[in-house]
């Protein structure tokens, strides 16, 4: 399902003239704010919920450059979730020609703001996370997520 639109400006682009290693993590974590934000739990709700959504790990695969200006398009993917953790995938698309240019997998955990702890998250949000992941079940496994990384010996 996709959750975040942009094209890459020039701030993320290298001395290489692609899009800089760091800024792919950039463009993750708005995705990551964007869905959290229409499932009840973003950076808007903080206040309000005394809760939010800390990475735990992250794991990137990049597999084509990105240049200057090139639209983008992420969509997310619930792989698991229990009651204070979320696990997702997300795959970054050249939106005009098609291609994927990385994929990052999080395992996302629902923090107190006040204890800095983890909590598990409200019945709301849980139940919009769960209707997801229930109608993303049956996809077959990404490609590239529980990957390890390791060096091929010959």
């Amino acid at each position: 399902m996709p959750v975040y639109r942009t094209n890459v400006p020039d701030s993320w682009v290298d001395h290489n003239g692609h899009m800089n290693v760091a800024t792919y993590l950039t463009a993750f974590d708005a995705a990551v704010c964007a869905f959290c934000t229409d499932c009840g739990i973003g950076p808007d709700k903080i206040e309000e919920t005394g809760s939010t959504v800390f990475v735990a790990q992250a794991n990137v695969v990049y597999r084509r450059e990105l240049h200057r200006a090139d639209p983008i398009m992420i969509d997310m993917r619930i792989l698991d979730l229990c009651g204070d953790r979320l696990h997702v995938y997300m795959t970054m698309h050249h939106e005009q020609d098609g291609y994927v240019a990385a994929v990052c997998e999080q395992l996302l955990v629902c923090v107190s703001m006040k204890t800095r702890r983890p909590t598990d998250l409200s019945e709301h949000v849980y139940g919009r996370f769960a209707s997801i992941f229930d109608r993303q079940r049956g996809s077959p496994p990404p490609r590239y997520a529980g990957r390890v990384i390791s060096l091929r010996r010959s």
